[in-house]
């Protein structure tokens, strides 16, 4: 149990990524304030059962959740309350929430879509990770803070330039809170996936030539699963990793390699 005693604040849980990230850090001894826009998972997705935190606080582990819409400062400072008086502290930040648009042309992204993306994509994370990082210089005893950027945020994917464009942004800023929360023992890193089984994803996965071609592009014969980014995120979140901060873990079958 890597993580027995922390706390972790965790966005976007219902679904994937962070509802993965989730059962991890609790099944590794940590209590986990779950948030999101609602707890049920996304019904355009691969996960079943009940929601994030029940499942956790079923199998005997801490866990609560907070209705958080990351888009709504007020609501994310009620969140970050809500895991200090539940839970006494915050030591672990994941700044998972965030939107996949359906790759499109350039010229056929208009403003409020640009917007939308770039305020839940970058924005969101930027509060987020803000305010966190001020509990923890409070509470003292240095911390973790954990992005969810993606590949697109190190390579030109063939996608929304709205999309690669937050994605980059948060890069920039997981470099400077490294360098800048570092002296208070806090440790900044971005994980990077490539191509999930998540409902992110399901227009792509719904097509099975579109499919073939995303395997196809990493070295290893498979999309990515939701646990794989969330051991990830465990490792990073552990003593294990209490010398790395600032990097882009690339989680991605190879994508990158190329």
């Amino acid at each position: 149990m890597t993580l027995a005693g922390q706390v972790a604040w965790i966005t976007g849980t219902s679904s994937g990524i962070g509802r993965a990230i989730a059962d991890r850090f609790a099944h590794e001894g940590a209590a986990v304030l779950c948030s999101d826009v609602r707890p049920e998972a996304d019904p355009r997705g691969f996960d079943s059962g009940p929601p994030t935190h029940e499942r956790i606080t079923a199998a005997g582990g801490r866990a609560a959740y907070v209705h958080c819409d990351v888009t709504d400062a007020d609501q994310c400072d009620a969140a970050l309350r809500a895991c200090v008086e539940q839970f006494g502290r915050c030591d672990i930040h994941v700044a998972n929430a965030g939107v996949a648009p359906a790759v499109r042309d350039l010229f056929a992204t208009d403003d409020a879509g640009y917007e939308r993306v770039i305020e839940i994509n970058q924005n969101a994370v930027w509060r987020t990770c803000r305010a966190a990082a001020a509990t923890m210089v409070a509470q003292g005893g240095g911390g973790r803070i954990i992005v969810l950027s993606s590949i697109a945020g190190l390579t030109g994917i063939d996608s929304g330039a709205d999309y690669v464009m937050s994605k980059h942004a948060v890069m920039g800023l997981v470099r400077v809170m490294s360098r800048q929360l570092g002296p208070h023992g806090i440790n900044v890193n971005a994980i990077n996936p490539g191509y999930l089984r998540t409902a992110m994803n399901r227009e792509s996965l719904d097509d099975p030539e579109r499919t073939a071609l995303l395997i196809s592009e990493g070295s290893l014969p498979r999309l990515g699963e939701p646990d794989d980014i969330a051991g990830a995120a465990a490792f990073l979140a552990s003593a294990d990793a209490s010398w790395v901060t600032g990097i882009a873990l690339p989680v991605d079958g190879g994508y990158t390699a190329r």
